[in-house]
């Protein structure tokens, strides 16, 4: 029915929102963060942004499988181009900046490139869950490559690669989770409290949150844009991934939609080179020596 369908890309929007207000206070806790030392983690778990993050990303999943309930994952899924538009801007309103045309370029790139990949990337979704053996060994693969990740990213120099490949795993974090998540869900609904003994539980709380922390590295030192489009790449990606071998899924682009994904992916990353922007000096209040000279 066209309502359901209505309430379905109502509930994408409301998902990208939650998004994109995540990702905006993971980067202002970003730069609340800088120059602390060892003392990093404590002071990231006991400030009230970190937990703000984790409720919208949470609130994020909780409208992105009600979306899908009302409405077909092709039409939900490309609504995640939101999430750069919303996000973007606002971060840089509450950086004290604006947007350079640079990154109105980078955008504009960006979501289309985005947007198209997001159509293509997606499966039949007529699979069945993840069962019990499959999701121990999915978890502790992604597990294994989030730590390996993390290693590698923080062997680099360079701020922007540090954050591409920290932002790439917390979108196979995120994608992963997503699968499980989805399983567990329905391993509730079928089984009821029985359901509690699933792995796909702790495997989902486990991922998720190693992606909350992944992207959370990804944000120090890089502004949102970048870290935020790798990470609503590479999502999808992996879902889809996870989707077709572990669950049964088919793809439903062929092979005309795995080379326009191909394109639309080098166009992102095109966009993405160009959305990256380092941390810029907060803005400081003027001196009243200052304001009385004026």
């Amino acid at each position: 029915m066209a309502w359901a369908m209505w309430i379905g890309v109502f509930l994408g929007v409301l998902s990208c929102v939650s998004y994109a207000a995540a990702a905006v206070a993971q980067r202002r806790l970003a730069v609340r963060l800088t120059g602390l030392g060892e003392g990093r983690m404590a002071a990231l778990l006991r400030h009230p942004l970190w937990w703000i993050s984790v409720v919208f990303n949470a609130g994020r999943a909780v409208f992105q499988v009600a979306s899908v309930a009302f409405a077909p994952l092709t039409v939900v899924q490309p609504l995640g181009v939101l999430t750069l538009v919303i996000g973007i801007p606002w971060s840089a309103r509450l950086g004290g900046r604006r947007v350079t045309r640079r990154e109105w370029r980078g955008a504009g790139l960006t979501v289309l490139a985005l947007g198209a990949l997001l159509a293509v990337t997606v499966t039949s979704g007529g699979g069945g869950l993840l069962e019990p053996a499959d999701t121990v060994a999915l978890s502790a693969g992604a597990v294994a490559f989030l730590l390996v990740g993390a290693w590698v990213a923080h062997r680099f120099v360079s701020a922007a690669w540090r954050c591409y490949l920290l932002s790439a795993a917390a979108g196979v974090a995120f994608g992963v989770s997503a699968a499980t998540a989805k399983t567990a869900v329905l391993v509730l609904t079928q089984e009821g409290t029985a359901g509690l003994i699933d792995p796909s539980l702790p495997a989902t709380a486990v991922i998720a949150v190693s992606g909350l922390f992944l992207a959370q590295g990804a944000y120090q030192g890089m502004d949102l844009g970048a870290p935020l489009g790798i990470t609503t790449l590479v999502n999808p990606v992996a879902a889809s991934v996870v989707g077709v071998v572990f669950m049964g899924e088919t793809y439903a682009g062929g092979w005309f939609g795995i080379a326009v994904a191909v394109v639309c992916g080098l166009g992102a990353a095109f966009g993405i080179r160009l959305l990256t922007v380092g941390d810029a000096p907060e803005p400081r209040p003027a001196e009243p020596e200052a304001v009385l000279s004026r």
